[in-house]
C-alpha cells in the first residue's frame, strides 16, 4: 500500500520531533523562557529572610547545622507573601533517581536544580538520611540561604584534604606532617562516648569545658586533656550531690 503525501508529511514530522530531543543539549531545560517576574521576587524576599540559626549536632562528625524543618518554617512564609513556592520531588531516568527542587513564582516562571541520590546504604534509614540532606542543600542552594558557622564552610579543607596531602610530598614534610598529627591528635570514638556518658547531657558543664579548653566541638578534646578533664567533671558531680557550690 503506497503511502499518500499527507501520510509521509506527517510520519516525517513525527521523526524529526524524535531526532530532535534526541539531539545534545537537549535535556530537560533548568528554568522558563522568561525569569524577569521571579527574579524580582526572590530579590524582594531576600530581603527579609531571617538569620537561619544552628539547631541541631551531629553526633558523629560533632558539628552543628540547621535542619531541614528549620529552614522551612522561616522561610515559607516570605516565599508565599512574594508569590514564590518551593517544591522537591524524586524523578527517575535512566534508572537513576534525581531530587529536582523547583522554585516557582505565581507568574508561571521557575528555576531548578538537580542533583542524584545516591546514600551510601541501601536500607531506609541511610535512605532517608542522605535525602533529607540533600533536600536541605539543594534548598539553600537554589535560595542563596547561608548559615552562621555553618560547619561545611571550610574554604574547602575537607574536600582537598587528600589532595594537600599528596601536594605536601616528600618524607621530610611528610615526617613533619605525621609528628604534628601525633601531637595533636584527639580523643577517639570511645573516648567520645565515655566522655558524653559522663556528662550525661549537662549542657552548662559541656560550655564550661569548651570554654576552659578553647575548643568549637567536644570532639575536638586533645587526646592528653582526656583523663584530666574527665576527672574534673566527676569532681563538680560529686561536689554537686554534696550539696557544695561546685
Amino acid at each position: 500500500m503506497e503511502l499518500s503525501k499527507e501520510d509521509l508529511k506527517a510520519i516525517t514530522e513525527k521523526l524529526d520531533i524524535i531526532l530532535d530531543k534526541l539531539k545534545p543539549g537537549n535535556d530537560e531545560p533548568y528554568q522558563s523562557i522568561t525569569t524577569e517576574n521571579l527574579n524580582s521576587a526572590v530579590a524582594n524576599a531576600t530581603l527579609d529572610f531571617p538569620k537561619i540559626l544552628i539547631n541541631r549536632q551531629n553526633p558523629y562528625l560533632a558539628s552543628g547545622y540547621a535542619d531541614l524543618h528549620e529552614i522551612m518554617i522561616k522561610i515559607r512564609p516570605i516565599l508565599g507573601k512574594n508569590g514564590l513556592h518551593l517544591a522537591q520531588i524524586k524523578k527517575l531516568k535512566d534508572g537513576a533517581t534525581y531530587l529536582s527542587t523547583r522554585l516557582w513564582h505565581s507568574s508561571g516562571e521557575w528555576i531548578e536544580s538537580r542533583v542524584l541520590l545516591n546514600p551510601s546504604k541501601n536500607s531506609i534509614e541511610s535512605y532517608g538520611s542522605h535525602l533529607n540532606s540533600m533536600k536541605r542543600f539543594e534548598a539553600m542552594d537554589i535560595l542563596n540561604i547561608t548559615v552562621p558557622e555553618d560547619p561545611f564552610d571550610d574554604d574547602g579543607e575537607a574536600d582537598m584534604k587528600d589532595d594537600n596531602e599528596i601536594m605536601e610530598g616528600g618524607s621530610k614534610l611528610k615526617a613533619l606532617y605525621d609528628k604534628k598529627k601525633e601531637s595533636f591528635s584527639v580523643i577517639n570514638a570511645a573516648q567520645y562516648r565515655e566522655l558524653m556518658k559522663e556528662l550525661d547531657d549537662d549542657q552548662l558543664l559541656a560550655e564550661n569545658i569548651l570554654d576552659k579548653l578553647h575548643l568549637r566541638s567536644l570532639r575536638d578534646l586533645p587526646e592528653s586533656r582526656f583523663q584530666p578533664t574527665i576527672d574534673r567533671i566527676r569532681r563538680i558531680k560529686k561536689i554537686r550531690l554534696s550539696g557544695k557550690d561546685a
